[in-house]
């Protein structure tokens, strides 16, 4: 529920006057009392504005991996959902095509709960959209969507990805053309006051591109040291050359920001630096820490979309149902049905705090 909280404190204070002022009480007390009690009604309206925290995990490994490679790649996710799962926290896992193909039962395991989200990343780190023909574009979309779908359990919850996250970024009209056709909800490669619609260079929540029934989703930025950054801990660290403290820095006076603006903090982690660097991995789990002890509600994207177009109703699209995963069983899975005779050993996966076992589970297929 959403309410005007300028108007809900003057109502308070009218209220409050009114009162005093009845009989002739305003008095040195009654000031007094008034002063009090509108600090605590400051007070109370700052406690209920509840900070909104939407985590992207960028889920990314190596074209062609060594061995050496894939080991690394699930150890740096497992440190990454263990962060974060650990207090059962909402999350967006973006996953990336070679991701997929070296993570695919661990991620399968991972869409099993509604409230990790699995959405569509790109193929490979460094892909290029924008300089690519539109039919390359639509093959490469079109099988993302296909291998993203493919991760999920026979007969459990079906995987029906609602969104994109571009790598590096990189896209343009075909590609927003595209995702309509394929009835994706939304596009998370934008980036508050720095690359953004036209029109929308001040938005910070979710909105609709125009002349699209697709909503653009755009990661946080902060102003450090007057120049303006966006909340990723790979543009931070290899592009900004930061450490991992100096990261921590940046996502605490993100979220004191977005406390005192009402806007919701929206950043990006990518496995293979935080789940990698210590001093980054360091940040990342002390921001969840933090965020946590400030009472903040984490969402995931599609969540924070809901909440954008609940906000403002000019964002709303066409479609009828907004969902991130569909919960249905099936009777029967062409997925599953192929691989009736296919088993996996169980997968044991721990850290310093927390310890998890998947459940043994059908392997997904991923067909060309």
């Amino acid at each position: 529920m959403f309410i005007n909280i300028d108007n809900h404190f003057k109502y308070k204070v009218t209220a409050l006057g009114d009162t005093i002022m009845r009989g002739n009480m305003f008095s040195k007390w009654g000031f007094g009392a008034l002063i009090v009690l509108l600090a605590l009604s400051a007070g109370s309206l700052s406690e209920d504005n509840s900070m909104i925290v939407n985590v992207m995990i960028d889920v990314n490994s190596y074209a062609s991996p060594t061995p050496d490679q894939v080991n690394e790649t699930h150890k740096s996710l497992i440190k990454l959902v263990n962060g974060i799962d650990a207090k059962r926290l909402n999350a967006t896992y973006y996953l990336s095509g070679d991701a997929i193909q070296v993570e695919r039962l661990y991620l399968t395991y991972l869409g099993e709960l509604s409230r990790r989200e699995l959405s569509m990343g790109g193929t490979t780190i460094g892909e290029k959209l924008e300089s690519m023909s539109n039919s390359k574009q639509d093959e490469l979309l079109a099988k993302m969507k296909k291998i993203v779908k493919a991760c999920h359990v026979c007969g459990g919850k079906t995987i029906d990805p609602k969104g994109f996250k571009p790598q590096s970024y990189s896209q343009n009209e075909n590609t927003f053309k595209i995702l309509d056709e394929m009835g994706i909800l939304y596009d998370a490669g934008f980036k508050a006051g720095i690359l953004y619609q036209p029109g929308h260079e001040n938005d910070k929540w979710p909105y609709r591109i125009d002349n699209h029934n697709l909503i653009a989703v755009p990661i946080s930025s902060y102003n450090l040291s007057g120049e303006r950054v966006y909340l990723s801990d790979r543009y931070i660290k290899e592009d900004k050359k930061l450490s991992g403290s100096q990261w921590y820095e940046i996502l605490v006076g993100k979220l004191d920001e977005s406390a005192k603006t009402g806007n919701p903090t929206v950043v990006v982690f990518d496995n293979l630096v935080s789940g990698n660097d210590e001093d980054y991995l360091n940040a990342y789990l002390k921001f969840i820490n933090f965020a946590t002890s400030k009472n903040a509600t984490f969402v995931t994207t599609v969540e924070l979309v809901n909440m954008s177009i609940s906000r403002n109703p000019i964002n709303t699209i066409q479609s009828s149902t907004i969902e991130a995963v569909s919960n249905t069983t099936a009777t029967k899975c062409a997925v599953c049905e192929s691989l009736k005779n296919a088993t996996i050993e169980e997968t044991e996966m721990e850290n310093n705090t927390t310890k998890e076992t998947p459940i043994k589970m059908a392997k997904p297929v991923m067909t060309e």
